[in-house]
């Protein structure tokens, strides 16, 4: 087990994906802060859940119209002090949000939050992407991958439980200064690091050009070469977040549908789903540098459309089992959507990376991610209105035509480049 983990995560520049990793995880963490207080702040400022959803809305809004400026931006001025802004950013938008008193000013706080946050993919991903070598792209999306699934479990974790002790306020506070206390963390080995991660700053005559006529030039998304592979990248992306936020949305609901457990044990099932998820991804990323990345996205997807839609099935024969049993059977079962869902990303990562040069990574991400935005945005609300007309128990199984779709777009890519 050691030898496999460690051949799993053999990257080729450390020290430098591992400070990245350790920010992916601090980004997906205050990303999703605000879910487990919703029911106080509905408590404590009379609004609707509608409204305290809507905190989430704006959150995704500013996140999905940002990240393409944030690449450019960064790809001119330098990803890494960028990234470190921005998770910082964050960090005080979540500790204004826990000084609100006023819905309005959580509107604000969320915003500045999401402003924030629009900054940490297109550099993070693209400062992976510049360090790390063909044969180790994989591994390494794979490692930054599970450092956002770790992030993605802890936040409900460690803010639900300051929560309960000191009321959402100070699980808010807690959860910002905590990111804080990490981020300055992960910074300091980042800037010190001496990589090629950012591209040398424009010169001439051996003076470095003022900040005034960088961002002038920030024209290097023109450089970003346009084919048919980077337009099925843009939307095996759109198509992969569509499902992966459906699928986190609904699995909850889902099982308290189907089953009549409670909460409690849906979200344990959650919790699992989250588990397999952190496996897959360390798991698909080694096998993304070893065999036929195309193929490899193409078979997990298949892989989730089939498990997705057999929890109809498992439903159906473990129905009248008595309740832990269920309980116990689901919580495996969604460990291996999970697993199989989330080993799409490393892959589909690993191919953007190998299209990125460093001159144009951040833009290439910036316009990647603002496909993963518009699927983030788009998934829960598609079959959100599915759930509401036909109901959840329809709604959850329906998404795997989308798996199917992504499974087709992966195929593509794979028949676009061997003929290339």
């Amino acid at each position: 087990m050691k030898q496999l983990i460690q051949r799993m995560t053999a990257v080729a520049a450390p020290k430098v994906t591992g400070p990245v990793t350790v920010g992916h995880g601090v980004n997906e963490f205050l990303s999703i802060v605000i879910p487990p207080v919703i029911p106080l702040l509905v408590s404590d400022f009379g609004i609707t859940y509608a409204q305290a959803g809507f905190l989430l809305t704006i959150f995704f809004i500013m996140y999905s119209i940002f990240q393409l400026p944030a690449g450019i931006v960064a790809d001119r001025i330098g990803k890494r002090p960028l990234m470190i802004v921005g998770l910082f950013g964050m960090s005080i938008g979540i500790l204004l949000a826990s000084l609100a008193e006023s819905y309005g000013m959580l509107l604000v706080a969320q915003s500045i939050t999401g402003i924030s946050g629009s900054t940490y993919h297109p550099t993070g991903m693209s400062i992976v992407s510049d360090v790390e070598t063909s044969e180790t792209e994989g591994k390494a999306m794979g490692v930054f991958g599970f450092g956002g699934a770790l992030g993605t479990m802890l936040s409900p974790v460690i803010v639900g439980g300051l929560a309960i002790v000191g009321g959402w306020r100070i699980a808010l506070a807690g959860a910002a200064i905590l990111a804080a206390v990490v981020t300055v963390g992960s910074a300091i080995p980042l800037l010190r690091s001496n990589t090629k991660a950012d591209p040398p700053m424009a010169t001439d005559g051996g003076k470095t050009h003022s900040m005034r006529g960088r961002l002038a030039k920030l024209n290097v998304l023109r450089s970003v070469p346009l084919s048919k592979g980077l337009v099925l990248l843009f939307l095996a992306t759109m198509i992969l977040s569509m499902q992966h936020r459906a699928i986190q949305t609904f699995t909850t609901s889902y099982i308290a549908a189907e089953t009549g457990a409670s909460l409690s044990a849906g979200n344990l099932t959650f919790f699992a789903l989250l588990v397999g998820g952190s496996v897959g991804s360390l798991w698909a990323g080694d096998l993304a540098d070893r065999f036929s990345r195309e193929l490899l996205g193409a078979s997990a997807a298949i892989g989730t459309a089939v498990f997705v839609a057999g929890t109809i099935a498992v439903t159906y024969v473990i129905g009248s089992l008595p309740y832990v049993i269920v309980v116990s059977v689901f919580s495996v079962w969604f460990v291996v959507i999970g697993v199989l869902m989330y080993a799409s990303y490393p892959v589909k990562n690993a191919l953007v990376s190998d299209k990125a040069e460093k001159s144009y990574s951040g833009s290439l991400f910036g316009i990647i991610q603002t496909a993963s935005a518009i699927g983030s945005a788009s998934g829960p609300a598609v079959f959100g209105a599915i759930a509401t007309r036909w109901g959840v128990i329809a709604a959850f199984p329906s998404i795997a035509v989308v798996s199917v779709i992504l499974a087709v777009l992966f195929v593509l890519l794979w028949l676009d480049t061997d003929r290339t």
